[in-house]
């Protein structure tokens, strides 16, 4: 079966959401280079646990397999939301088409999934084909930390430091209220990041 998470800081008041992620690093072709990559957050704190490592590591095995797209479009149909990487990337242009796959087959999930691997040119046509589908927003990742620096094109989701903030919210940026507000300890009603509305992560 696949091996699907429930992370605490992406409950939402009310709905049933899932996750599904692969190891950090080894499967994110979009990291090199990335200011924000080198403090991955994926690769700290309970990240580090076998239980957490070993979930990853079968999945990464898992999707290669025949019957994957099946056997996932089953389980992701029990969630309202559902997250794509909230460690990895799409690591190669099967796994995309296989995720376009299980997002077509779920028509009443809504989807995010987070990424730098449109970066690659080889992954850009599967990827623009994930954001034909009506119910996921692809969100493309910055590379850096901050909002000075140039970013490739479409980019709706930064990392930022509480520095940052003022200047976010005078471009219109919906501020992440995890990491923003330490009182908030998951998203609660906040949905934003299921839209294409831009988004900042607060540096943790």
């Amino acid at each position: 079966m696949p091996k699907i998470s429930k992370t605490s800081k992406m409950k939402i008041d009310g709905k049933r959401v899932g996750s599904w992620s692969l190891p950090a690093g080894d499967s994110c072709p979009g990291a090199k280079d990335a200011e924000v990559c080198k403090s991955c957050y994926a690769k700290k704190g309970m990240y580090r646990f076998p239980v957490v490592k070993n979930v990853r590591e079968y999945n990464k095995e898992d999707y290669k397999k025949s019957d994957w797209v099946e056997r996932m479009t089953k389980a992701v149909n029990k969630f309202d939301y559902f997250r794509w990487f909230d460690s990895g990337d799409l690591e190669s242009k099967e796994l995309a088409t296989k995720i376009f796959s299980v997002i077509h087959n779920t028509p009443n999930v809504k989807h995010w999934l987070p990424t730098r691997s449109d970066k690659i040119r080889s992954m850009r046509s599967a990827i623009g084909l994930l954001e034909a589908l009506p119910n996921v927003a692809v969100r493309r990742s910055a590379d850096n930390v901050g909002l000075t620096k140039p970013e490739r094109l479409n980019v709706n989701s930064y990392v930022i430091t509480p520095e940052d903030i003022p200047n976010a919210q005078l471009l219109n940026i919906t501020i992440c209220p995890v990491g923003s507000n330490a009182a908030q300890k998951s998203c609660g009603t906040c949905t934003a990041c299921y839209t294409d509305t831009p988004v900042a992560y607060v540096l943790h």
